[in-house]
């Protein structure tokens, strides 16, 4: 994939032997999804991601926080062993929310939290105990990520959101409209600095 040209230029290399893909800082030497940056602006990076495999799960009836938070601790006990071999595993980041466009994010909806699951386990993923989990493969795709620091809530998010497709619009940039992506990186509790993005899948063209 090369090298990852972005304006978050201060990156670490990665373990695994994959040509000469760089992560962002903010992954901490955690595993997490590869992608390479093929152009950027001040609002935005267009990425493209490789394969990938994600460990889900689908939380319904439920706000976008609620959801966020019910996610992770369920994706948490999953890497910590709560699954059919019992397997314990490094948790990767970062925390997925996979959104409908049109879902109010403070009202009660359907969603589905992920994290990626460790390149050494996407052959054999660990089946999942928790009734609603799932295993996930992503083909390469194209996106548009915008990254910002912070504890967003859910206006912010939407606002984000907002201001990314604004702007992929007046660009006259293709994007799907079915779903949106906000992934956080680092706990609310967590010390280290929050990193937080909202993603959109481009448009095959």
């Amino acid at each position: 994939m090369g090298v990852c040209f972005s304006r978050h230029d201060d990156s670490e290399e990665d373990d695994e032997p994959k040509d000469s893909f760089t992560k962002p800082t903010h992954y901490r030497k955690r595993e997490g999804p590869r992608y390479g940056v093929l152009n950027f602006t001040q609002d935005y990076q267009y990425r493209q991601y490789e394969p990938s495999t994600w460990v889900c799960v689908r939380i319904n009836r439920v706000s976008y926080k609620t959801a966020l938070k019910s996610g992770s601790s369920i994706l948490t006990k999953y890497f910590q062993g709560h699954n059919g071999p019992e397997k314990e595993m490094t948790e990767t980041c970062p925390v997925r929310v996979q959104i409908d466009f049109k879902q109010d994010l403070e009202s009660n909806g359907d969603f589905v939290v992920s994290m990626h699951l460790p390149w050494e386990n996407r052959a054999r993923p660990p089946a999942p105990k928790h009734p609603d989990m799932f295993i996930q493969d992503f083909p390469e795709q194209f996106a548009y990520a915008q990254i910002f620091e912070g504890v967003p809530n859910e206006g912010e998010v939407k606002e984000r959101l907002d201001n990314l497709t604004g702007v992929l619009e007046r660009g006259g940039l293709g994007f799907e409209r079915f779903e949106y992506f906000s992934s956080r990186f680092e706990s609310p509790f967590s010390l280290k600095k929050k990193t937080h993005e909202v993603m959109v899948i481009a448009k095959n063209k």
